[in-house]
């Protein structure tokens, strides 16, 4: 399927996160993150303050349990302590949007600008604004916030369901917790006409009830395990439930779980018909009546509430993705019979990025070769006595042959995403770091080739080449690396190459150096050559400005003292000290990223 505005929508619900990518159809793709569909929405906080969200949290939870939190959502907007740390709710929630965030780049290379965020219909401006913060802070931008029942009574419309304008429905999202609510479908859509929300009523007041009717103390990770078992018993007989050591394992069966969930269910159904009443109707005003939430899937779910609404009730298909469907405009065709997307294809600017250092690289690498001069002979059994080369214009070259890799490396990360064999093995931010690795070694390997090469034309010993071709981007590729290593654990994008204009005017600039120093003069063009001289390595000068300083005057000021001080200092002799001057150069700017990644 060919995405055409690609739409995000996020569920970020009490128990988990749910995004799919919906395209200028119906049709729709649903995300894999952090290796799950549905990644729980629980996060850790260690020692140090560094958030972690999803099963790694599940992991670090069991082995250092004070830092655990189980529900983010259900905290409140303020604070929470852990390990005598002050942690906003809210970067708890960013922690989990921004691994969707990652996971929606990999997949198109970019997150989309029409990102919607499903939200409780009960929720205020105040909580409503704080949501979008969070989601901000992630990379999604400021999102278009759904309310969860009028998307959810919109993905049924999508559907081909028959409900016409003026009717009332009534949404009963049963997932962790219960909300019930009215809505009517007006010309322009559903608008909400009551809503009532009960956190005792829900998903996590069954497991605690299971836990009891088992025996144990409602731990966190005796939830968990109780939580998986109710999920398998609404399809399977009879399940095994894991309990804490040394207590042995212990099998529960769909009638137990639906004996003990009953009050908590006809608490949900007493909720439902409040909502009705609430929004000043009764059961019989309604055109139908909607189940929603993971929760939908127990067998004894419509029973409940049919018994007590004296009306038919549907469980709609797939329960627990109606809201986030709905809030993508999206129906038909599941994720699993979807077409994978087609990589968007770079703009002309992205391609221009890549072109122009990588010809400058391939330019600077002949002209290195071919210009060096020979003392002795260069018979293939004889070596020449020395080789004199501009390896400044080498280790240029490798910098700017670096660069390309590095840039293309978000994009060889969307493309590690789009191998099938690779889902459930990485999330988007391990395709996105494994992207970056791999420009990395594909970087080494030109270079190493450069360098392979000349010493090859030069028939002498490689050291010297693979130390000017090496050893100039070895701190950037460190400090790529370490970026990419934080791209793990804090998702983002690094689409951002070197300026353009700095790329040119290093790259034309020492071109024009290294011809100037390298050619036969014409006596009649000697104060040209000169100034051509002088001028080359000026430019090189007002290039690494360029890429050294951001704010504008600053680097007017670079520029101009760079740009002097290297019209003054050419000469052949100071052909390395251009290489080692823009290698340092571009060790910055990747520095700079990394500072920007660790704030």
């Amino acid at each position: 399927m060919q995405f055409g505005g690609p739409r995000l929508a996020v569920d970020y619900g009490t128990a988990c996160t749910r995004a799919v990518i919906a395209g200028s159809g119906r049709s729709w793709q649903g995300l894999t993150i952090d290796g799950s569909p549905e990644p729980p929405n629980v996060a850790h906080v260690d020692v140090n303050g560094q958030i972690t969200v999803g099963s790694a949290a599940w992991r670090q939870g069991f082995t250092d349990p004070d830092g655990f939190v189980g529900a983010p959502l259900s905290e409140g907007t303020g604070t929470i302590t852990r390990h005598g740390r002050e942690i906003e709710v809210s970067d708890l929630i960013a922690a989990m949007l921004s691994l969707v965030a990652a996971e929606a780049t990999a997949v198109l290379g970019e997150v989309p600008t029409d990102v919607r965020l499903t939200v409780p219909a009960g929720w205020g401006p105040r909580r409503r604004l704080w949501m979008r913060k969070a989601a901000s802070r992630a990379g999604l931008g400021m999102p278009t916030l759904v309310e969860a029942p009028v998307a959810a009574a919109n993905h049924q419309v999508l559907s081909g369901v028959q409900l016409p304008v003026g009717a009332f429905v009534l949404v009963c999202d049963l997932g962790a917790t219960v909300e019930a609510s009215v809505v009517r479908r007006g010309p322009g859509g559903f608008e909400l006409l009551s809503t009532l929300f009960d956190a005792d009523a829900g998903g996590q007041a069954i497991d605690g009830l299971l836990a009891g009717m088992l025996g144990v103390a409602p731990s966190w990770p005796v939830l968990a395990n109780v939580r998986t078992g109710k999920e398998a018993v609404s399809f399977e007989a009879a399940v095994r439930v894991s309990m804490p050591p040394p207590e042995p394992a212990v099998v529960i069966n769909a009638e137990q779980v639906e004996a003990t969930a009953l009050p908590v269910l006809k608490r949900a159904a007493d909720l439902a018909a409040a909502a009705v009443q609430a929004g000043e109707l009764t059961t019989a005003d309604l055109a139908a009546v909607y189940v929603v939430g993971a929760g939908a899937n127990m067998p004894a779910v419509p029973g409940v509430l049919q018994e007590r609404l004296a009306v038919p009730v549907q469980v709609v298909p797939m329960p627990g993705a109606a809201a986030v469907l709905g809030a993508a405009d999206a129906s038909g065709t599941p994720a699993a019979e979807v077409v994978s997307p087609q990589m968007p294809a770079p703009s002309v600017r992205a391609m221009v990025g890549l072109l122009v250092p990588g010809l400058l690289s391939l330019v600077l690498f002949a002209h290195f070769v071919f210009s060096a001069e020979f003392s002795g002979s260069r018979l293939l059994h004889e070596r020449p006595w020395w080789v004199w080369a501009n390896y400044g214009e080498l280790a240029i070259a490798c910098v700017l042959a670096l660069s390309v890799c590095l840039t293309f490396g978000p994009w060889a990360g969307a493309v590690l995403a789009r191998d099938q064999r690779l889902r459930g093995r990485w999330d988007g931010a391990g395709q996105l770091s494994a992207g970056m690795f791999t420009a990395v070694a594909v970087a080494g390997t030109v270079c190493a080739l450069y360098a392979v090469i000349a010493s090859l034309y030069f028939l002498v010993p490689y050291g010297k080449q693979l130390r000017w071709a090496l050893l100039p981007i070895l701190p950037s590729v460190l400090i790529a690396i370490a970026v990419t290593v934080l791209l793990r654990r804090r998702p983002a994008v690094l689409t951002e190459g070197l300026p353009l204009a700095a790329v040119l005017m290093i790259g034309g600039g020492d071109l024009v150096f290294g011809y100037t120093i390298t050619s036969r003069h014409v006596p009649e063009l000697h104060v040209l050559y000169l100034i051509a001289e002088r001028a080359g390595f000026a430019l090189v000068g007002v290039g690494i400005a360029l890429i050294l300083f951001r704010i504008a005057l600053l680097r007017w000021v670079a520029a101009v003292a760079l740009g002097g001080l290297g019209f003054f200092i050419a000469d052949w002799r100071t052909a390395n000290l251009a290489g080692v001057a823009v290698a340092l150069a571009v060790t910055g700017w990747w520095a700079q990223r990394l500072w920007a990644q660790l704030r």
